[in-house]
């Protein structure tokens, strides 16, 4: 309480008022005032002072004076110097105001206090992307055109360097402006990682345990039933003693028009158990078209022959079966023989395969039963011969043979024996690759040469299961050659797995940001004048996200002749002979580049316009342009045919703000560039440029105990490891802190709540503008920059804002629900209080903390309490 002393002699009955003066009056402050009142008295105060002076017995000379009327010249300097007064006493309370961190409101003050710790104001980043180019495909000669000189010169590169500062400029949308980016890098570029897909095919054989295989072509008029034999090169050597083969009746055959292939499938697996035997290494596929018997397989029957006709047969005393039922008329080997078809088989010719089965062969399962056999031989010859036996008589074609077991196992069986030949050869064709696209390797249809460490890629593909787009940027590691094309390592790794047929790469890719170059000659040195400085003329300067303590770096080189000179934080410290400047902003925001004085830093040596800049300008939010919007070449140089940024542009953030500033000047007096405590980690990252809001935590996780920090960029924007300034900060921490602790960047968790509520008025306020007012100034208590991390929503904070406003006499809150509760189980009704989730563990990873903001529609009810 403060306690009033009258003056002696004052009444306060009043009958003496304006007899006393009035200033200077008390000025009283409490602490944390946002503006400090500083004045010892306005105008009517001082005016009144005066004129009670003119009443004082201190001045008897101006007893006389009795008027106190308006155009006295007397009184009329009264109120001019009362008028003088109230306006150095305003001002004065505004450079008061403006000596003070928490009551300055002009950013020039902010920047003065700042030098006073060593403080700079952080003057924002520019946006960053990754632009991939598209360079014009080499046209192909006309067939015919003469080898002549010049006949056919197109000019287009079959590569292209792509030379650091390509400028691109951005489509604008709606009340959009374009934006220019340039390019930071120079990459070597070729049409053919224009669009790089994954191979869809593999060249590979059928092997051990196969049921299918694709064959070229879709016009080799097979169907079920059909007989294949997979042969190779181990058994066309040497027929008779390798048994590397497989032969198999097609199960299923299905055709793939678009690329010339045909799928057959069949039951049984290639190769054997029992005895063992592999596939062929590197199978020829021959389709055998006809399928025969042997000559007498249809024979009548030995006994059911007449009494006379088995007298007079030759040879058939005592016999009960046909005497010599042989497959052939001549004999057979270990090594081959002949067999005679049934018929005449003129497709058939020498050098081709044929296939000798015997039992039930042509079983749906394939699953063959005790006495069944199968072999190949090589067709040696091929007769067309004459018979008449076992009461047939015909012309047959007689194939010669060569292979194993013809006379033990066909040759006495006419009967049960078929004959499968005429094969005709079919390529294997590229089995389709339908797996999935994971991890960190790429299985892409290019070759490796080029592909070196450190290029960069776009991985561009839908997720499985889900389908939804997903854009990867990554490095590659290191690239191997395969007879697809190249398998390519990447870092990082794909964070889902995508649809194969859906996948592209972009390899003609270059890191770009935000604003465009500019040359400039500063001015003449003198080396007579001490901290000579220079005006940069195109604003605003762009600054890069940088690993440094204040998160960011300038992108100006200024040379003094061909000499380049280093810019310093302060020219304080500086040796006389250093070569540096220093960067410094004015009140109206202008940059000047400041030289030393000999001391400070080296002066500038004399010389003729010698001093000349080259920097870039623009940098903000503005820059932070959505995907696919950078579609405009500026720079365009032969052969380049389009751009794009299949990544939005991120990293863009404003110079920092008044608000921002009073935040941020007082934690680098507390850090002093290092992080050792758990309260240094979370000041050192909202000091970042570009972070708004950080909060840390220690949380026990799988690798020890880590601290945790939960970051949002400016705006709310969420952060990810695509982010420079995400990258810069993760590096920065490491570098400025303990390197023995484990250190973890979350992106916060963004969530909305609703709220509905009544409100009663004071009847000489219109209600339409009072529910305006409790809107807009519950909007503002509840948005992004006026909340915190983990901070819970009340119902009595709710109240009590929409209560400050000016004509609202009671309030009854109906609603107050959200947060992180699932919308399917959210229910509309009044809750006391709202909790933003901590940072925690689950199932050994760590969880952001969540940050509750109003809903951006409509709030549930507003409307006037009746």
């Amino acid at each position: 309480m403060t306690k009033t002393v009258m003056p002696p002699g004052t009444e306060t009955c009043g009958c003496c008022s304006g007899v006393a003066p009035s200033t200077p009056a008390a000025i009283h402050n409490r602490s944390g005032l946002s503006v400090i009142a500083y004045r010892i008295g306005e105008y009517s105060r001082f005016r009144d002072s005066m004129l009670a002076g003119l009443s004082s017995s201190a001045y008897a000379e101006l007893a006389g004076l009795r008027t106190r009327d308006q155009d006295d010249f007397t009184i009329g300097l009264i109120d001019a110097v009362a008028c003088a007064a109230d306006v150095l006493t305003f001002y004065q309370e505004r450079i008061a105001n403006e000596s003070y961190l928490r009551t300055a409101t002009e950013r020039i003050s902010l920047q003065e206090m700042a030098k006073l710790i060593g403080y700079r104001l952080r003057p924002g980043v520019a946006a960053e992307t990754w632009l991939a180019f598209a360079l014009e495909t080499p046209r192909i000669p006309p067939p015919q055109l003469p080898p002549e000189p010049g006949a056919f010169v197109t000019g287009i590169p079959t590569s292209l360097t792509l030379e650091s500062g390509l400028r691109v400029q951005s489509v604008p949308g709606p009340d959009e402006t374009p934006q220019t980016f340039e390019t930071v890098e120079e990459i070597a570029a070729r049409p053919e990682w224009n669009v790089i897909r994954p191979w869809l095919s593999e060249t590979r054989s059928p092997g051990y345990g196969s049921t299918d295989t694709w064959l070229a072509g879709v016009r080799n008029n097979l169907k079920p039933g059909d007989a294949l034999v997979f042969v190779g090169n181990e058994f066309l050597n040497n027929p008779t003693t390798n048994n590397n083969w497989d032969f198999r009746l097609i199960e299923g055959v299905e055709l793939d028009v678009d690329r010339d292939r045909t799928r057959v499938r069949w039951k049984r697996g290639l190769g054997s158990v029992t005895p063992f035997s592999n596939p062929p290494v590197a199978p020829q596929v021959h389709v055998l078209r006809r399928r025969t018997g042997v000559f007498g397989n249809n024979a009548p029957m030995f006994e059911s022959m007449g009494t006379d006709f088995k007298a007079n047969y030759p040879g058939a005393s005592g016999k009960t079966e046909w005497p010599d039922f042989f497959i052939s008329e001549l004999s057979a080997t270990a090594t081959g023989g002949s067999v005679d078809l049934d018929t005449v088989a003129n497709e058939i010719t020498p050098g081709g395969l044929a296939v000798l089965a015997k039992g039930e062969f042509n079983r749906p399962d394939e699953s063959f039963p005790s006495g069944t056999y199968v072999e190949l031989y090589l067709v040696t010859s091929t007769a067309e011969v004459s018979r008449a036996e076992f009461a047939l008589s015909g012309k047959v074609t007689r194939l010669r043979l060569r292979g194993q077991n013809l006379d033990t196992k066909f040759f006495e069986f006419p009967r049960q024996t078929s004959v499968y030949a005429q094969s005709e050869p079919i390529g294997l064709a590229a089995y389709p690759v339908s797996d999935h696209v994971s991890g960190d390797h790429l299985q892409l249809a290019v070759s490796p040469e080029g592909l070196d460490p450190g290029r960069r890629l776009i991985v561009i593909g839908d997720r499985v299961g889900s389908g939804a787009p997903l854009v990867h940027q990554a490095a590659v590691v290191g690239a191997q050659s395969h007879v697809n094309g190249a398998i390519i390592t990447i870092a990082p790794p794909l964070p889902a797995a995508l649809k194969r047929h859906t996948v592209i790469v972009h390899a003609n890719v270059a890191l770009a940001t935000h604003g465009e170059a500019v040359s400039q000659i500063l001015g003449a040195g003198d080396a007579g004048r001490a901290f000579q400085r220079f005006e940069l003329k195109r604003l605003p300067l762009t600054h890069r996200a940088a690993a440094n303590e204040t998160g960011a770096d300038s992108e100006l080189t200024v040379r003094v002749g061909d000499v380049e000179w280093a810019e310093r934080p302060t020219l304080f410290g500086a040796a006389s002979t250093d070569r540096a400047y220093t960067l410094d902003t004015d009140e109206q925001g202008r940059n000047w580049v400041v030289f030393g004085d000999g001391t400070r830093g080296a002066r500038l040596p004399s010389g003729q316009n010698n001093v000349r800049a080259t920097y870039r300008q623009g940098l903000g939010q503005t820059g932070n342009v959505h995907a696919n919007a950078l579609t405009q070449l500026v720079t365009r140089p032969l052969g380049l045919k389009s751009v794009g940024n299949p990544v939005a542009a991120e990293g863009g953030t404003d110079a920092e703000g008044q608000d921002d500033a009073r935040r941020t000047m007082p934690l680098g007096t507390r850090t002093l560039g290092r992080a050792v405590s758990l309260l240094d980690y979370e000041d050192f990252a909202l000091a970042f440029t570009g972070i708004a809001k950080a909060h840390a935590r220690v949380l026990n996780l799988p690798a020890g105990p880590t601290i945790a920090i939960t970051v949002a960029g400016q705006g709310g924007t969420p952060l990810s490891n695509n982010n420079p300034i995400w990258n810069n900060l993760r590096v920065a921490l490491k570098d400025s802190g303990d390197p023995h602790v484990h250190v973890v960047l979350l992106s916060y968790q963004s969530s909305t709540f609703r709220m509905g509520l009544k409100v009663k008025r004071d009847t000489a306020y219109a209600i339409e503008h009072l529910l305006v007012a409790v809107e807009a100034a519950l909007r503002t208590h509840y948005s992004f920059d006026a909340r915190e991390l983990a901070q819970p929503v009340l119902q009595s904070d709710v109240i009590a804002v929409a209560h400050s406003v000016p004509g609202v006499v009671a309030v009854d809150l109906d609603f107050l629900y959200g947060g992180t509760s699932p919308a399917s189980q959210v229910v509309k009704s009044r809750q006391t209080r709202l909790l933003a989730s901590r940072m925690g563990v689950s199932a050994g990873v760590a969880l952001p903390a969540e940050l509750l903001t109003l809903h951006p529609g409509p709030l549930e009810r507003l409307q006037e309490m009746t």
